[in-house]
């Protein structure tokens, strides 16, 4: 991981003000794309949490969700908007939003059948460094616990 603080400048105009941690390989210090095959291979989903500034605003400004903090997954099977739903909670228990639907399709079943994910804050999204946070990206793994390991950029 390298930890970064910058504007990103996505293609739509808007200026977005992002802060936190981007995988990288730990051989050659490379950057991943969030949907780079390489993480798939190790078991890594990198995605956003959706649902959290809209539906979740308070749990949002939480210190709790700083990039590097542990999440928490939970599975709603009986979520009437999507039976594939997982819940993403803060560690205090505060929900935040949901795993995105295309990725929950992929996840519940092995959840359900008692496969282990554990999920960590990578990065938050602000306007500017002021902002209330307007969005989370976290990081998935096949894992009881997600230990990550900054390391200096090069």
């Amino acid at each position: 991981m390298v930890h970064d603080e910058r504007y990103w400048y996505p293609d739509d105009g808007t200026i977005v003000w992002v802060a936190g941690y981007t995988v990288v390989d730990p051989d050659s210090g490379r950057f991943f794309a969030n949907d780079a095959p390489e993480l798939a291979a190790r078991g890594l989903v990198v995605t956003g949490v959706a649902g959290a500034a809209r539906f979740h605003s308070g749990a949002l400004q939480s210190p709790e969700v700083s990039p590097g903090s542990v999440l928490t997954l939970r599975r709603e099977p009986d979520n009437a908007h999507d039976p594939n739903a997982i819940a993403v909670l803060a560690s205090g228990g505060a929900q935040v939003g949901f795993v995105p639907r295309e990725v929950a399709a992929s996840l519940a079943e092995e959840l359900d059948a008692g496969g282990v994910w554990s999920a960590v804050v990578l990065r938050e999204r602000r306007a500017s460094p002021r902002d209330p946070r307007s969005g989370l990206t976290m990081l998935l793994a096949r894992a009881e616990t997600i230990d990550l390991q900054a390391r200096a950029r090069r």
